[in-house]
Protein backbone atom coordinates (compact mmCIF):
# COMPACT_ATOMS: atom_id res chain seq x y z
CA UNK A 1 0.00 0.00 0.00
CA UNK A 2 1.30 3.11 -1.24
CA UNK A 3 1.02 6.40 1.05
CA UNK A 4 -1.27 9.17 0.68
CA UNK A 5 -0.58 12.73 0.24
CA UNK A 6 -2.70 14.32 2.90
CA UNK A 7 -2.59 18.24 4.28
CA UNK A 8 -2.63 18.52 7.90
CA UNK A 9 -6.13 19.51 10.14
CA UNK A 10 -3.69 21.51 12.14
CA UNK A 11 -0.91 23.36 10.40
CA UNK A 12 -2.10 22.41 6.24
CA UNK A 13 1.19 21.39 6.34
CA UNK A 14 1.64 18.52 3.53
CA UNK A 15 2.70 15.09 5.01
CA UNK A 16 2.66 11.17 3.59
CA UNK A 17 -0.12 9.17 5.60
CA UNK A 18 -0.21 5.27 5.54
CA UNK A 19 1.66 1.66 5.89
CA UNK A 20 5.41 1.38 5.63
CA UNK A 21 6.87 -1.75 4.38
CA UNK A 22 6.58 -3.09 7.80
CA UNK A 23 2.44 -2.67 7.34
CA UNK A 24 2.23 0.28 10.16
CA UNK A 25 2.08 3.79 9.96
CA UNK A 26 4.22 6.47 11.47
CA UNK A 27 1.55 7.77 13.89
CA UNK A 28 1.52 4.11 15.29
CA UNK A 29 4.64 5.25 17.14
CA UNK A 30 2.31 7.53 18.71
CA UNK A 31 0.36 7.44 22.12
CA UNK A 32 -3.71 7.14 21.60
CA UNK A 33 -4.98 10.44 21.03
CA UNK A 34 -8.69 11.36 20.77
CA UNK A 35 -8.03 14.92 18.89
CA UNK A 36 -10.20 17.89 19.24
CA UNK A 37 -13.08 18.07 17.09
CA UNK A 38 -11.89 21.35 15.45
CA UNK A 39 -9.48 18.41 13.28
CA UNK A 40 -11.32 17.13 10.48
CA UNK A 41 -8.67 14.22 9.55
CA UNK A 42 -5.00 13.26 10.23
CA UNK A 43 -2.31 15.22 11.94
CA UNK A 44 1.45 16.03 10.46
CA UNK A 45 4.08 14.62 12.82
CA UNK A 46 4.98 18.07 14.31
CA UNK A 47 0.89 18.46 15.10
CA UNK A 48 0.54 15.24 16.41
CA UNK A 49 3.26 15.16 18.67
CA UNK A 50 2.90 18.40 20.18
CA UNK A 51 -1.37 17.85 20.80
CA UNK A 52 0.04 14.41 22.72
CA UNK A 53 2.63 16.13 24.69
CA UNK A 54 0.29 18.78 25.68
CA UNK A 55 -2.78 16.31 27.05
CA UNK A 56 0.15 14.42 28.89
CA UNK A 57 1.06 17.30 30.50
CA UNK A 58 -2.79 18.34 31.15
CA UNK A 59 -3.13 14.38 32.55
CA UNK A 60 -0.14 14.43 34.85
CA UNK A 61 -0.49 17.87 36.12
CA UNK A 62 -3.81 16.63 37.94
CA UNK A 63 -3.40 15.15 41.43
CA UNK A 64 -3.02 11.43 41.81
CA UNK A 65 -5.78 9.31 43.20
CA UNK A 66 -4.54 6.28 45.67
CA UNK A 67 -5.69 3.32 44.67
CA UNK A 68 -6.80 4.48 40.90
CA UNK A 69 -3.34 6.08 39.96
CA UNK A 70 -1.16 3.97 42.28
CA UNK A 71 -0.42 1.90 44.72
CA UNK A 72 2.32 1.04 46.95
CA UNK A 73 4.51 -2.28 47.28
CA UNK A 74 6.61 -1.98 50.24
CA UNK A 75 7.80 1.43 49.58
CA UNK A 76 7.98 1.39 45.63
CA UNK A 77 5.36 3.64 44.24
CA UNK A 78 3.72 1.32 41.21
CA UNK A 79 1.69 3.06 38.44
CA UNK A 80 -1.63 1.61 37.28
CA UNK A 81 -3.10 1.56 33.64
CA UNK A 82 -5.60 4.32 34.54
CA UNK A 83 -2.62 6.62 35.47
CA UNK A 84 -0.13 5.93 32.31
CA UNK A 85 -3.40 6.15 29.99
CA UNK A 86 -4.06 9.48 31.66
CA UNK A 87 -0.60 10.47 30.38
CA UNK A 88 -0.64 9.63 27.72
CA UNK A 89 2.18 7.85 26.42
CA UNK A 90 4.96 5.13 27.52
CA UNK A 91 7.53 6.14 28.96
CA UNK A 92 9.98 3.19 28.33
CA UNK A 93 10.63 2.21 31.41
CA UNK A 94 9.16 -1.09 31.47
CA UNK A 95 6.35 -0.21 33.91
CA UNK A 96 4.52 -3.27 35.21
CA UNK A 97 0.97 -1.92 34.31
CA UNK A 98 1.71 -0.22 31.11
CA UNK A 99 -0.97 -0.24 28.60
CA UNK A 100 1.29 0.54 25.34
CA UNK A 101 3.66 -2.35 25.65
Amino acid sequence: MQPVRKICSGCSASFDCGANDLGRCWCNAFPPFEPDPQFGDCLCPKCLEFHTKRRAVKAVSTPLIAGEDYYFEGAAMVFTAAYHLKRGYCCGNGCRHCPYG
